[in-house]
């Protein structure tokens, strides 16, 4: 997906690959292109955490310390701005997240978690636990089209593969979105396809033509040769310029909308 000066080339069927991204993977595939970001993350080379794979496939990564320029964008930490959405281990702050499940999971032990409960092993998607000091820790289960973030009470410990989970919500858990939210994640647990209406303007094909005009503007490339990627040169040559409605007026609001989910808007997408 790289777009370059003067050569410009689009890869639609790695576009096409993130329509199965759930709203945090879109979330990272517009900021990471910020140079806003890039510029952080090589301030805080210090503040990375140190990651290791587990024998049961998971991922844990620690921090030694909290990286507060990166709470500034609402992560507890920076990942590569080169790696994908399907490579990067990312960690949101639950005070960014909007439209993503989060809640408090506790390892279940003793008399009171007898009987079948949700192990973490069993649930479907990559596991990435992260370690950090002044938080608690996290479990991001990410599968396709869904993620879920679970904070840890386990006393700073890694979790164990054989611990079951219970999910314990307050007050603040219980509005009806995130009642909703819990259920989509009780059907990914389950093995079945979530089924879930993305906020107004956020439809996958939608957000990935954003991302290909925004590819295009940080490139340099004019507006046209956008407007021809997205919606083929023919369409374009015969209504380039043609009221509200023209390629041009279409290219220009996605550029804009881009640029605006690139900077901040990334954030409605959590």
């Amino acid at each position: 997906m790289q777009a370059m000066r003067g050569a410009w080339r689009v890869n639609f069927e790695a576009y096409d690959r993130l329509l199965s991204l759930p709203g945090p993977g879109w979330a990272w595939e517009f900021k990471r292109r910020d140079p806003a970001l890039k510029a952080a993350r090589r301030r805080t080379s210090a503040v990375r955490p140190a990651v290791a794979k587990r024998a049961d496939g998971s991922t844990i990564c620690r921090l030694n310390q909290r990286c507060h320029v990166a709470e500034g964008f609402g992560m507890h930490f920076i990942p590569d701005p080169a790696l994908s959405a399907f490579a990067a281990a990312i960690f949101w702050l639950p005070d960014v997240m909007q439209a993503t499940f989060d809640a408090v999971a506790e390892p279940g032990t003793g008399a009171s978690n007898r009987g079948r409960r949700l192990r973490w092993a069993e649930l479907p998607g990559e596991k990435f636990f992260l370690i950090s000091p002044g938080r608690r820790d996290k479990l991001v289960i990410r599968a396709p089209y869904y993620a879920a973030q679970l904070a840890l009470d386990a006393d700073g410990a890694p979790v164990l593969q054989s611990a079951c989970f219970s999910l314990r919500l307050d007050a603040s858990h219980l509005a009806a979105e995130n009642l909703r939210h819990l259920e989509e994640f009780g059907r990914v647990c389950g093995g079945f396809p979530v089924r879930r209406k993305p906020p107004r303007g956020a439809a996958p094909d939608k957000l990935r033509d954003a991302l290909i005009a925004l590819d295009g503007e940080l490139a340099g490339v004019p507006r046209r040769r956008i407007a021809e990627a997205i919606f083929g040169a023919e369409q374009v040559c015969g209504g380039w310029d043609d009221g509200d409605e023209s390629y041009k007026k279409r290219a220009k609001r996605l550029v804009e909308k881009g640029l605006e989910l690139m900077r901040n808007g990334y954030r409605r997408l959590l």
